[in-house]
């Protein structure tokens, strides 16, 4: 459990988190995770869909559910004279839900219709293919959402299978922030959550991530399009990998910024793209890094070829002392926006509790990144980059760039699809 206290409002903020991810979904069961989870808004044995509704917003507010890589959550922010009766209405939920086969209907249809708009989201789709080609063949690599087959796969059966695999008090962090205290949280939830079941921790035992076997280039065809969406990336850290802190440091320099060197490169020197990014994503198991700019359709081969020749140099030199002074003064300064608010501060102790990060992560935060030395960093950058080993996706019309496609120096391979191959 993680309370930060703020009294100055009569308010709390209350999230649940169930430390597992899509990864546990059976194989040819894509989306089972998200199913479940948007299933537990619809309805208990004690009341309907509807009546449940009514009695969340009788309380003024309303429930949330995410489905992330590493977890699933359930929020809400309630006026804290209600908490106590909120509470039972979630442990009602939990642990008596009603799982009727109408609206487990009904949410896959939904999500059918969801899948069928990602289609439509040319960034959406790139980030698809992106995981899929980063870790492809392996848990990680699979889409959250699942596709139109997979949801015709799952049956009320495996729903009802997975929510008492994982939905154990053994999976439960609770964070909560505002009017509220540890111990009289800990009171509440107790009872509320009496019969939800002990159950035992996930385990993230998933199988060793490949490398990439060189650079490949995936063309996603997408026809009419007057721009193109561009990844590059590749699997890199975890979330409690001990480098993690330095090369988000150096991932911010070189890509974070408006004024870091990639931005500065595409958009400011020749006008490709109006962005041009460079990140980590640290997972619970797994990770990776993302390049990211969309340019016009006439100017993808060459932003392709620029952001490959920007990320070498970046993998093998590193950053300027300036850079990185930059970079380090940015996270410093933007660091007190972050946990500005008890709601913030929770936020970022529970992210950091679920990737297995120490508990003084937060405490330590800017001390560590000031010992962070140049040297160090340009070090820690070559040996855990991986250059010559990338995934390139990009969602465009194929057609009129083959040519220039084909031209794109050190590629192992092009592969063409559809857009609509993730149908």
């Amino acid at each position: 459990m993680i309370v930060v206290e703020n009294h100055g409002f009569p308010y709390a903020y209350l999230v649940l988190n169930f430390r597992f991810g899509p990864a546990f979904d059976p194989l040819g069961k894509e989306g089972l995770t998200s199913l479940t989870n948007r299933m537990l808004l619809r309805g208990t044995r004690r009341r309907s869909r509807e009546a449940f509704e009514e009695a969340i917003e009788s309380l003024g507010t309303e429930v949330n559910t995410a489905t992330q890589s590493s977890s699933v959550s359930i929020s809400s922010a309630i006026l804290s004279r209600n908490l106590e009766r909120f509470t039972q209405l979630l442990g009602e939920m939990l642990t008596e839900p009603l799982f009727s086969p109408e609206e487990f209907e009904k949410v896959k249809r939904e999500m059918r219709a969801e899948q069928e708009a990602m289609l439509n989201d040319d960034s959406c789709l790139a980030r698809i293919w992106l995981r899929k080609t980063l870790f492809p063949g392996h848990l990680l690599g699979r889409n959250a959402a699942g596709t139109p087959a997979s949801l015709d796969a799952i049956t009320l059966d495996d729903l009802i299978a997975h929510h008492r695999t994982y939905y154990t008090k053994s999976n439960l962090l609770v964070t909560s922030s505002g009017d509220v205290t540890q111990a009289h949280l800990e009171q509440l939830l107790q009872d509320a959550f009496k019969n939800l079941p002990e159950g035992e921790p996930t385990a993230w035992n998933l199988a060793p991530i490949a490398p990439i076997d060189g650079r490949q280039l995936w063309v996603i065809d997408k026809p009419e399009r007057t721009q193109s969406q561009i990844l590059v990336g590749h699997p890199a850290v975890q979330g409690n990998d001990p480098d993690l802190l330095a090369l988000n440091l150096a991932f911010t320099g070189f890509g974070g910024t408006f004024t870091a060197r990639l931005m500065q490169e595409v958009r400011v020197k020749r006008g490709w793209s109006y962005g041009a990014y460079a990140r980590l994503v640290p997972e619970r198991f797994g990770g990776f890094c993302i390049l990211s700019a969309a340019p016009e359709r006439d100017h993808t081969a060459d932003c392709i070829a620029l952001l490959l020749e920007e990320y070498e140099r970046f993998a093998r030199e590193g950053l300027s002392d300036d850079e990185i002074e930059f970079a380090r003064n940015y996270l410093i300064n933007a660091f007190p926006f972050k946990i500005e608010t008890a709601a913030q501060k929770a936020a970022l102790q529970t992210y950091y509790a679920l990737m297995g990060m120490p508990e003084d992560t937060l405490d330590r935060y800017t001390d560590r990144l000031k010992a962070i030395t140049p040297s160090a960093l340009r070090r820690i950058c070559k040996e855990r980059l991986t250059p010559d080993q990338l995934t390139i996706v990009t969602v465009c019309e194929a057609e009129p760039l083959k040519d220039a496609f084909s031209q794109l120096k050190h590629i192992r391979k092009v592969n063409l699809r559809s857009y609509l191959d993730e149908k």
